[in-house]
């Protein structure tokens, strides 16, 4: 699997269907009080579906990237257990089923590193290969030490061990920086909301107030305009608080 790409399935797709046909057919009626404003902004799905896949692979990466670290830390437990390197990622795929279940990222990814360990492929190229795929600093990280571990002859389980908790560490500040930032978000979500509350208020209470700026040029070419400076104060405001450790 393919970790730089996201593939929607059919419960994504009807999903964010409704999702982007509803916010147009708000906008129409907010900003333009015409149909014909839906009917333009349908092609533009294009470029909504691109940044929700985006979205979507990357909260894939995340889930993925939080899962390896339980997986190598239970590696980790089953070097300290006595178990060789090998074996120790048969009794964390044990473990993983039993927290994830058996359609998680990581079973799927131990269970394909099994079938090519059994046509003779040897662990550090698997996890190389799936470093490539997964494209994460962590696993690739991990990926590169333990190749060089594995044609030393280093001590796996202290260099498991110490990587287990730098992971945990950055994990940790990430999830300080996600608590700074939960009431950045949220006045962010509230900010967004206004406009489009402002606007329908006015329609629904003075409609006649904003009539002038409807089925004219110069009312379309304004609300335009406005509709325009939202859409990058929206996606400045994602950057802005987007911080990544």
């Amino acid at each position: 699997m393919d970790y730089n790409s996201y593939r929607m399935d059919i419960k994504d797709t009807v999903k964010y269907s409704i999702l982007y046909v509803g916010i147009c057919l708000f906008i129409s009626y907010a900003f333009y009080d015409s149909l014909f404003a839906f009917i333009i902004s349908l092609p533009f799905a294009v470029l909504f579906f691109k940044r929700i896949k985006e979205k979507l692979k990357e909260e894939q990466k995340t889930r993925l990237r939080r899962q390896f670290q339980d997986m190598i830390d239970s590696v980790a437990s089953a070097l300290s257990a006595g178990y060789s390197i090998e074996n120790s990622f048969y009794e964390a795929h044990k473990d993983m089923l039993r927290l994830y279940g058996r359609n998680s990222l990581i079973v799927r990814e131990l269970e394909y590193f099994f079938s090519m360990l059994e046509a003779g492929a040897a662990l550090e190229s698997v996890l190389e290969e799936f470093a490539k795929r997964a494209d994460i600093e962590d696993i690739t990280d991990f990926a590169e030490i333990f190749t060089l571990a594995k044609r030393s002859g280093g001590d796996f389980g202290g260099i498991i061990r110490k990587t287990v908790r730098m992971m945990k560490e950055k994990d940790d500040t990430e999830k300080e920086i996600r608590v700074i930032l939960t009431g950045r978000k949220y006045e962010q979500r509230l900010m967004c909301i206004i406009p489009f509350a402002i606007i329908l208020y006015l329609r629904i209470t003075s409609g006649s107030f904003l009539s002038v700026l409807y089925h004219n040029p110069v009312g379309i070419a304004v609300m335009t305009v406005c509709l325009l400076i939202y859409a990058s104060s929206y996606l400045l405001s994602e950057k802005l608080i987007d911080i990544k450790v």
